[in-house]
């Protein structure tokens, strides 16, 4: 390794380069850590796309290589590297180590604030932000990379990895945390009343509604409280922005019940409208709400039918086997072994023939259509 070293940078040397030290580093293995780290760091500063090859190659001898190690030793000297590293074995090698997925998440964010502070800074006064993840440049690149990874892994600790996102910015963001961890009118209030996207509220309420989780269940419930009888701004803790106090939106809550009826418990959703709320306001819903109760219980009546045909046909096949009768004499004998029933323990079949219970191999089939 030494000598490739001194060679690489010999302009006549057949070893000129550093493809052999990576090819090299690569086959050591997981004994051979120490030297991996010595060695690796100037092919790592000449060049970081081979230089990572040397811990994310398809090769066994990397893949077994102790990926916490590894990291601790990219975090440390070549830190613009560590996220690739771990989208490499979070993406690649499907690696479900909750620790690597909360690191790429701390990573992303900390690339994402700084970006973000300068994108303020630059803006117009007076010209608000555009909407997440799609800012320009490496800022709405990150973004959208944070915003893409807190929605699908499943691996992340959200309640460990709230604290470190800021309470004056970052809200989609934190809407997910939230969402994770099922404190979904929280999540919702930053939708409906600080990003006012209700469109993005409903597509939350799609993603975690669950007819079978209890506290998943009532998530529509929660958007319709939201816009009916929004919660105070300090709901969400020590936020440092200056909002304005939560509106109703009865227009909104109408929407949702006409589009999420069947998502939503009848009787806490009118608990929910105000008093003065008119039947004509909600007679879309009610009829949607009659008209699958009628087609539901239609629908029970064609099955309870059904049932009841199935029932009887199989009550009068077990007549018909009950009448069968079979009677052991003295000189019933085995069809199989030859010898007399007596008091051992038989088995029919179908067509009557009986046989010892152990002479009994193939139940399906009798030993006389053999």
């Amino acid at each position: 390794l030494q000598v490739l070293l001194d060679q690489s940078t010999k302009a006549n040397s057949p070893l000129k380069g550093h493809e052999r030290t990576v090819q090299y580093l690569q086959r050591l293995g997981v004994e051979n850590m120490g030297i991996i780290f010595e060695f690796s760091p100037w092919v790592l500063k000449i060049c970081p796309e081979d230089g990572l090859k040397i811990f994310t190659e398809d090769l066994t001898e990397v893949e077994t290589m102790p990926r916490d190690k590894v990291l601790n030793f990219l975090k440390e000297g070549f830190k613009e590297l560590a996220v690739p590293y771990l989208e490499h074995i979070v993406y690649v090698w499907d690696d479900k180590g909750p620790e690597f997925h909360n690191v790429l998440i701390q990573l992303y964010l900390e690339r994402v604030q700084g970006l973000m502070k300068q994108y303020l800074n630059s803006l117009p006064e007076g010209v608000p932000p555009v909407s997440a993840g799609k800012e320009e440049g490496d800022l709405g690149e990150f973004r959208k990379k944070l915003l893409s990874f807190l929605d699908i892994s499943t691996s992340y600790q959200p309640s460990r990895l709230i604290s470190d996102f800021p309470f004056d910015g970052l809200l989609e963001e934190r809407a997910l945390l939230l969402g994770r961890m099922g404190k979904h009118e929280q999540a919702l209030f930053i939708y409906v009343h600080i990003l006012k996207d209700t469109h993005m509220a409903e597509e939350y309420c799609h993603s975690h509604y669950s007819s079978s989780e209890e506290g998943n269940k009532d998530v529509y419930l929660s958007l319709l409280r939201m816009y009916l009888s929004p919660p105070d701004v300090h709901c969400l803790g020590p936020i440092k922005m200056e909002l304005s106090e939560p509106q109703a939106n009865l227009q909104a809550a109408l929407h949702v019940l006409e589009l999420h009826h069947s998502k939503l418990n009848t009787t806490k959703a009118i608990n929910l409208l105000p008093a003065n709320t008119q039947i004509r306001e909600i007679r879309v819903f009610l009829e949607s709400v009659l008209e699958e109760r009628a087609q539901r219980k239609r629908c029970n009546q064609v099955l309870k039918s059904l049932l009841q045909a199935e029932f009887l046909r199989v009550q009068e096949e077990r007549i018909f086997h009950q009448q069968a009768k079979c009677v052991i004499t003295e000189e019933k004998t085995c069809r199989v072994c030859k010898k007399k029933i007596g008091n051992s323990a038989f088995a029919r079949y179908p067509n009557g023939v009986v046989v010892h219970y152990f002479c009994c191999k193939d139940r399906t089939v009798c030993p006389t259509e053999q």
